[in-house]
């Protein structure tokens, strides 16, 4: 299956198109060390050069941050987890957002454990020029061997994260528990 690819390496943005061999992205990622990206364009983050190709290899250790796309993976697989907010320093680029654990475990240990993280409810900091552009993302993969800083989010990094509009999932049949309706 084609999925949409974007991505973040060191010095510069990565979109493409990836042929998905797993149920999810992040097992692909961590599942492999390079694979190929077809119509791969790649924009320079110091001044917006673009260099675009037919294809190439693409290695994981080369890039920082992934755009979580594609399916979500089976159902029964998934497991009951608790929200920490985090801000995290990867690369040059800051990301803002929720890490998922087993409420048993230390959520920080969590990236010691594996080359690729997920993070929920994003907003990603990415240095262009001399400026830092704020992106939205449902949730981003981190590859964990580029984290430079982790560290539990303070209530401003949250303010950040909700005063961009974040897509939040909308149930017809859940309950209003807010008393607003």
């Amino acid at each position: 299956m084609q999925i949409p690819f974007s991505a973040y390496a060191d010095d510069c943005a990565v979109s493409g198109e990836l042929a998905l061999a797993t149920d999810r992205l992040s097992d692909f990622l961590a599942s492999t060390t390079e694979f190929q990206i077809a119509s791969p364009e790649f924009r320079a983050l110091d001044d917006g050069r673009t260099v675009t190709a037919e294809s190439c290899e693409i290695g994981r250790d080369d890039l920082c941050v992934v755009l979580a796309t594609g399916p979500r993976g089976r159902v029964e697989r998934r497991l009951w987890t608790r929200q920490h907010p985090v801000r995290l320093r990867v690369g040059p680029y800051v990301v803002i957002g929720y890490l998922h654990s087993p409420p048993t475990i230390d959520p920080f240990r969590t990236t010691d454990r594996r080359p690729i993280v997920a993070l929920t409810s994003c907003v990603i900091g990415v240095p262009q020029a001399d400026d830092t552009t704020w992106i939205e993302a449902e949730s981003v993969l981190i590859n964990t061997a580029k984290i430079d800083h982790l560290e539990t989010a303070s209530e401003e990094d949250i303010g950040l994260a909700r005063s961009l509009e974040m897509r939040a999932a909308f149930d017809p049949a859940a309950k209003d528990m807010t008393g607003a309706l």
